[in-house]
């Protein structure tokens, strides 16, 4: 499976467009994906191949200690330990999911490491609702709310002036990549409720949010 990783710096902090753009196919970020609970129980275990790309979004973010991160659709938790390492004690770490199988195992992860400074809600992109800003946020994997232009804006409405943003995220390949893109297309199913939009450019809708927005894209080289 290849994989590509796209990565951005500092959010545009100009006013969010009063009355988000409709998508050309609908997106529910809400939406479970059929089996989602099975899916939860072997999360960890079937996406061990992404581990590598996910710690580097992270390191892409050049956390500071006592800086606030916002991790987006947080899943089963992977990327706390790293964030946590960053921020040290002083720091906070927001997260949130929409499934209550993947939260369950982010909150036995916290509480097996005794992290006191992490908040997680089950909640939709475009409902999330936290007390603080983030300095940081990271989009690991979460296709379905790079779709959402109403998650995208709640979101980066709660970005502290100057924040930073890392993405990592899998995309189609070109034209002659078909027997891969089918690949994706068919297994990307029990992860993602949108395939049909922008998965040959996941970030089509944030770049146009963000300044100094990269793309580094490691499959195909």
């Amino acid at each position: 499976l290849r994989f590509a990783v796209p990565t951005s710096t500092t959010p545009s902090l100009s006013p969010p467009p009063t009355r988000p753009r409709a998508c050309p196919s609908p997106v529910d970020p809400g939406r479970p994906v059929p089996g989602s609970r099975a899916v939860a129980a072997r999360y960890d275990h079937a996406t061990g191949l992404i581990n590598g790309y996910r710690s580097e979004a992270v390191a892409a973010l050049k956390l500071r200690p006592g800086e606030t991160v916002l991790d987006v659709g947080c899943g089963s938790g992977f990327s706390f330990a790293p964030i946590l390492d960053a921020i040290g004690p002083a720091g906070r770490l927001l997260a949130f999911d929409h499934s209550p199988d993947l939260l369950a195992i982010a909150h036995s992860r916290v509480a097996q490491a005794g992290w006191r400074n992490v908040t997680l809600l089950e909640s939709t992109a475009d409902s999330a609702r936290f007390d603080a800003k983030a300095a940081a946020l990271l989009f690991s994997y979460v296709h379905d709310v790079m779709q959402s232009e109403a998650g995208l804006d709640n979101l980066l409405r709660q970005a502290a002036p100057g924040a930073r943003v890392a993405i990592c995220g899998t995309k189609l390949w070109p034209w002659w990549g078909l027997p891969v893109n089918l690949y994706l297309y068919v297994t990307h199913r029990r992860y993602i409720t949108n395939r049909n939009e922008n998965f040959g450019r996941p970030w089509a809708k944030i770049e146009k949010r963000l300044k100094d927005f990269k793309v580094k894209v490691r499959w195909p080289p």
